[in-house]
């Protein structure tokens, strides 16, 4: 917890991720409904601190926020573990060895198995706008996006685990529905 001016603001922490993979047990079993609402700061610490494999190799302090059914994603990215990413005509020439990308977008359903996150916009360290919409499928890729049937070439897929059938975000929560 940090607290500035009177705001207290929950950060990443093992012990969220923990306490969040609890409660995701819990529901997955049926024992509490067949809902499971998530904040981006639950979903943050699990990627952060208990999700290994999830999260590429040179990619770290990923966030995650959740606004207006907006999802954001940003990371810290180490430039040489990603050779395949675009050089924005020069740009990363000019920045440091790690830099923050974020991919901003919504959640639309891929098939029974898979949800995937569309790209609305992606940014790069301190660039104060949306990359060029035509490097979104390459920034993608250089960050590892593997293809799949029906994923457009803006998207990311997340497999949805066992015994979620869909996934959605709703103003500023993760909601997870279980199967049956």
């Amino acid at each position: 917890f940090v607290e500035e001016e009177g705001v207290v603001e929950v950060l990443p922490s093992p012990e969220l991720a923990d306490a969040a993979l609890d409660r995701f047990e819990r529901f997955r079993r049926g024992e509490i409904g067949d809902r499971l609402s998530l904040s981006a700061v639950d979903v943050g610490s699990v990627l952060r601190y208990s999700a290994p494999g999830m999260v590429p190799g040179g990619v770290s302090d990923v966030e995650v926020d959740f606004h207006d059914g907006v999802v954001t994603l940003t990371a810290r990215v180490l430039v040489e573990a990603f050779p395949g990413l675009p050089t924005l005509d020069g740009i990363l020439g000019f920045l440091p060895d790690t830099v923050s990308i974020s991919v901003e977008g919504a959640l639309a359903p891929l098939d029974e198995d898979a949800i995937s996150l569309v790209a609305h916009g992606v940014y790069a360290s301190f660039i104060p706008v949306p990359l060029p919409d035509g490097m979104t499928p390459k920034i993608l890729v250089a960050l590892g996006r593997r293809s799949r049937a029906g994923l457009p070439e803006d998207a990311l897929p997340f497999s949805l685990p066992d015994g979620v059938r869909s996934a959605h975000v709703l103003r500023d929560r993760l909601i997870l529905v279980r199967d049956g």
